[in-house]
């Protein structure tokens, strides 16, 4: 039988789904008309803003199930200096939902600097971005898997954000 917080958990996401399903659909309606470049074109060109070479940019683009989605992952994940393009571009290739896996590893990333002044016991080297991003990409469902992590950290007093995701990671494999 499946618990009230599980199907609490359950629902949130459904409904996360159909609120950004409803903004997605109009917008790729109007895609087409508004630009003449194809979502493979736009894939390559946000792919070696990061320092990815043209050719990989092409074979990755060209593999992926929804370019523009991969290549927005890569952008999002961008925004961190320690996490370099090919690394990124290599996770969001690896997930089903690659902007869930951008947003997951930015929302975690975001909180780090300011648990680490808050903390004393927090080494900043024991942060690995590399981690985060590989921990983010295993989890079965990141959106969920990053409010875990925010809500392990704050609230469980000096906790490592290492051993945050990691708590977090296992119990994905519960349910």
């Amino acid at each position: 039988m499946i618990s009230l917080k599980h199907r609490f958990n359950l629902l949130k996401a459904c409904i996360g789904s159909l609120v950004i399903n409803l903004y997605i659909a109009p917008l790729s309606v109007y895609g087409n008309v508004q630009s003449s470049s194809n979502q493979y074109s736009v894939c390559i060109k946000q792919l070696k803003k990061f320092s990815i070479s043209g050719e990989d940019a092409a074979t990755a683009c060209s593999d992926a199930l929804i370019p523009k989605e991969l290549s927005q992952c890569v952008s999002i994940i961008g925004n961190i200096r320690q996490i370099d393009g090919s690394d990124s571009l290599r996770a969001c290739f690896q997930v089903r939902r690659p902007i869930d896996l951008g947003n997951c590893v930015v929302s975690i990333h975001r909180i780090l600097p300011n648990q680490t002044d808050i903390n004393s016991n927090v080494d900043k080297n024991l942060i690995n971005s590399l981690t985060l991003l590989d921990s983010c990409r295993s989890s079965l469902n990141p959106g969920l898997y990053a409010e875990c992590v925010i809500a392990t950290v704050k609230e469980v007093k000096d906790i490592t954000h290492i051993k945050a995701m990691s708590i977090c990671l296992t119990t994905e494999s519960i349910f």
